[in-house]
């Protein structure tokens, strides 16, 4: 099975960004002037992270918000999605903190969503000390491992971030392909009960069906039920070519899509 749970967590951070901190960081959220749209700053932070060493990719998304506290300045939020096991994972939480704040001199928050199955895996600081001289830098973390007990709750939330958690965590949990098919439509049927508008919706579905990456032989199953689902008019017609055409421009950073059809807090450990 050819899963990337992390490519969607980067477009899906972006589109649902409120609902994001609502349901995952909801004391965030209430510092948050939402009248003044956030600014992704993807670039900037490449600049500052660049590659790891050892290759590999990692997902991070820095957004500049403005404070209902009336000041005028602003506050960076660097969330960082680690879907396995890090042991220098603290650390580089630190060096991306130190490089962000050297170069905007404002205030920062630093967020790690943990998506592993590891429940032992909890980095939340850094802390380097020598001869007197040192510094221990605290993060916030998230462990989605944790919400499992709630998915009753993240699957009936009016969150819409709530389902990609429950989905996030369907896809670490479940190997069976039939279930994770049955689950999968599921939260299609209650992706309809958020009231929000088709473009929406259809996003949604897109990152619910890339976070849960159907095996091969659960296909024909899932598009059959799906194919239902739309001609019973549960869901809005989503076409399978639109859903993947929409994916592939998701996954290359191609903004414009196709123009027509698809335009419970976490507790700290």
């Amino acid at each position: 099975m050819n899963e990337d749970h992390d490519s969607p967590w980067k477009e899906a951070l972006e589109v649902f960004f409120r609902p994001f901190l609502q349901l995952l960081f909801p004391d965030i959220d209430g510092l948050i002037d939402w009248r003044q749209p956030p600014v992704f700053l993807d670039k900037e932070l490449q600049k500052i992270t660049r590659a790891a060493e050892d290759g590999r990719r990692y997902v991070d998304k820095l957004a500049r918000v403005k404070l209902l506290d009336g000041a005028q300045h602003w506050l960076l939020i660097h969330t960082e999605v680690q879907g396995e096991p890090e042991r220098d994972f603290a650390e580089r939480m630190y060096r991306y903190y130190s490089g962000i704040r050297e170069r905007y001199r404002q205030p920062v928050i630093s967020l790690a969503v943990l998506t592993d199955s590891d429940p032992a895996f909890r980095p939340e600081r850094f802390s380097s000390h020598l001869a007197g001289s040192g510094v221990t830098f605290s993060f916030r973390t998230c462990k989605l491992l944790d919400l499992r007990g709630d998915m009753d709750s993240l699957r009936h939330s009016d969150n819409p971030f709530a389902l990609l958690v429950a989905a996030q965590l369907t896809a670490k949990l479940v190997r069976d392909g039939r279930q994770r098919a049955d689950n999968l439509i599921g939260f299609y049927r209650l992706a309809l009960r958020q009231g929000l508008d088709r473009q929406s919706i259809g996003r949604l579905v897109i990152f619910l069906e890339w976070m849960v990456a159907l095996p091969a032989e659960a296909g024909d199953y899932y598009d059959e039920h799906i194919t239902q689902l739309q001609e019973e008019a549960i869901m809005p017609y989503v076409s399978s070519f639109e859903r993947k055409a929409q994916a592939r421009g998701f996954e290359q950073g191609v903004t414009q899509g196709i123009e027509q059809g698809l335009g419970a807090p976490c507790r700290n450990t």
